[in-house]
């Protein structure tokens, strides 16, 4: 009966070890799985926090760009509103066309001294267009206000500097009268620029 008794306790004292063991490990895996937990959850809210500040940014330049937009439409507005009390804007009527009769086409031109230009109307004051295409496209195309010979001097180097090292430049004239009327783009003239 003794050697019944100690062998029952011995297995009792072994499946209470092997209990023991197994809830410990039980709790260590559950005590890492709520670290891990609370990691994630950490990270999270950082994550957040962050794209909170990113949409706060964001809307700070979306901000700007509308500010940018409104200045843009008045400016443009304001430019229409110009544009349209010109009387002769959008006229197809020959008095208000201008023809470039100086230089003539292929005329050679110097990078340093601008040539003489003459038109058909008396204006002194012209916009002047140069560009590197013949069609006058307007992304290859400036235009420079011109009020005299010596303006013009002063602008050649601009249109020097446009053409690059491309040594063709074509340009045409619209001429503005003395009421600040502008006339219709006149004939292209193309020069070898030396």
């Amino acid at each position: 009966m003794k050697k019944f008794i100690s062998v029952t306790v011995a297995s009792l004292i072994l499946v209470g070890t092997l209990n023991a063991d197994t809830t410990c490990d039980a709790v260590s895996t559950v005590n890492t799985s709520i670290e891990a937990l609370d990691s994630t959850v950490k990270d999270q809210q950082k994550l957040v926090s962050r794209l909170s500040d990113d949409i706060g940014l964001m809307a700070d330049r979306i901000g700007l760009m509308a500010d940018k937009i409104v200045e843009t439409e008045k400016l443009l507005a304001d430019t229409l509103i110009v544009l349209t009390g010109n009387a002769d804007l959008g006229s197809s009527s020959s008095t208000t066309g201008v023809a470039l009769t100086k230089p003539l086409d292929d005329f050679i031109a110097s990078k340093t001294t601008a040539p003489t230009i003459e038109m058909s109307t008396a204006s002194t004051k012209y916009l002047l267009y140069a560009s590197t295409e013949p069609t006058f496209d307007d992304s290859s195309t400036i235009s420079l206000y011109i009020e005299s010979d010596t303006g013009l001097n002063t602008s050649w180097k601009q249109v020097v500097d446009f053409a690059g090292s491309n040594n063709i430049v074509y340009i045409a004239v619209k001429s503005i009268d003395s009421n600040n009327k502008i006339s219709s783009l006149s004939n292209g003239v193309k020069l070898t620029l030396q």
